[in-house]
């Protein structure tokens, strides 16, 4: 890789070799025809005379040798910067920096013209050039070259800038894109993850009351069951690979659920459902429901011997969706206590705090009538960004 090409590179800008030597050239064939056109006039006041030929070509090399180091300008600016927002010390040293740089082109190119050009002139015209005319032609110069020079200093630095400003801005943006990618292919991942425990849990549930009717020598009540626990993990596998389901089809779950707690408690449980028809097409976690209805089971009505209640309602309130789960049974004042929040709960919490974040709750409160009421609130579009009601919100029997 060429110096020219390495340079590119680490300015960023958006340009072939020839292409930078193509603006090279026009940048100092501006400045090289404005010098031409003082020195002509210079000549004309001074001598009365126009520039001859030699004196030309003498012009011509000046110019072809501030383009010739270009690159070497544009590295000297790179590893130089001007930069105006520094301390006023570090922008001075800067400036001084590239101040004996100009000095040194100046220096240098008129002693190639002294030392080389002038004696092929003499052999080729019989004349030369006196070196007063060197320094006088260095102290004229001087000013102009380092105006031009610290212009593509300048500008430079600034168009490199903005080139690699834009091309890091973009790595951000897709640095950011790909981690925002990676976050939700984990939070999907986490929800599977979620919802696999979940499956077994009511599972293992089910089965052991299964075996509980057995025990009892009820094979009818025990075949009934198996029964409806096969259509209900039948319709679990139909969306096995869904994270999210419409709430008519979470509420059908947690009916045939409901179905097999029927069949232990016979007349001894009642259902009510206050579902409002906007709500069911909205998106939710599946089997978001179920565990807390299980709950209402294990620590409300099961020591219940009558008039078993169990309520589940659902409302849109702006853009959240509003789920309740009311149970009627021994209350707060009279409930044993257990250690934690079970397996069934603290799933829930996670797949919420998973999907939704600080746009859902899970909250507990007890009615003065007596008995649970479970509210659960997540807006209505899966938000990937979660955190989600405190802990604190929940017995700790529950």
């Amino acid at each position: 890789m060429s110096f020219v090409q390495r340079l590119l590179d680490q300015s960023r800008l958006p340009l072939t070799v020839r292409q930078f030597w193509k603006y090279a050239f026009c940048y100092w064939a501006i400045f090289a025809v404005i010098t031409l056109g003082q020195l002509s006039v210079l000549w004309l006041l001074r001598q009365a005379t126009m520039m001859r030929l030699h004196e030309l070509f003498i012009w011509l090399l000046d110019g072809l040798f501030w383009w010739s180091v270009t690159p070497l300008v544009l590295y000297a600016s790179l590893k130089i910067p001007i930069v105006f927002k520094n301390r006023q010390r570090s922008l001075l040293r800067a400036i001084c920096y590239h101040l004996l740089i100009v000095t040194f082109c100046n220096i240098f190119v008129n002693t190639f013209h002294y030392l080389i050009t002038n004696p092929i002139m003499f052999m080729i015209i019989g004349k030369s050039i006196p070196i007063e005319s060197y320094f006088y032609s260095f102290f004229v110069s001087y000013t102009a070259s380092f105006g031009q020079y610290m212009l593509l200093v300048v500008g430079f630095n600034k168009v490199s800038y903005i080139y690699r400003y834009q091309v890091l801005k973009q790595q951000h943006f897709e640095a950011e894109l790909h981690n925002e990618q990676l976050r939700g292919q984990l939070a999907n991942a986490q929800l599977q993850s979620l919802k696999m425990q979940l499956n077994p849990h009511f599972l293992f549930n089910t089965l052991h009351s299964v075996v509980s009717l057995m025990i009892k020598n009820d094979i009818r009540k025990a075949t009934q069951m198996i029964t409806t626990l096969s259509d209900l993990l039948r319709a679990v596998l139909v969306n096995q690979k869904s994270d999210f389901i419409p709430f008519h089809e979470e509420l059908k779950l947690t009916q045939q659920y409901l179905a097999i707690q029927q069949i232990r408690f016979q007349d001894r449980l009642r259902v009510e459902y206050h579902i409002d028809p906007e709500t069911e097409t909205t998106s939710v976690p599946q089997l978001i429901l179920q565990p807390l209805v299980e709950n209402s089971f294990t620590h409300g009505i099961s020591e219940l011997t009558t008039n078993a209640l169990i309520r589940i309602s659902s409302r849109i309130q702006g853009d959240f969706l509003q789920i309740d789960v009311f149970d009627n049974g021994i209350g707060v004042k009279q409930r044993r206590a257990s250690a934690g929040t079970g397996l069934g709960l603290k799933n829930t919490l996670a797949r919420l705090q998973q999907a939704y974040g600080e746009n859902a709750g899970l909250i507990f409160s007890h009615p003065a009538q007596g008995g649970t009421l479970v509210t659960l609130t997540f807006q209505c579009r899966p938000n990937p960004k979660i955190q989600i009601a405190d802990e604190a919100f929940l017995p700790d029997h529950r």
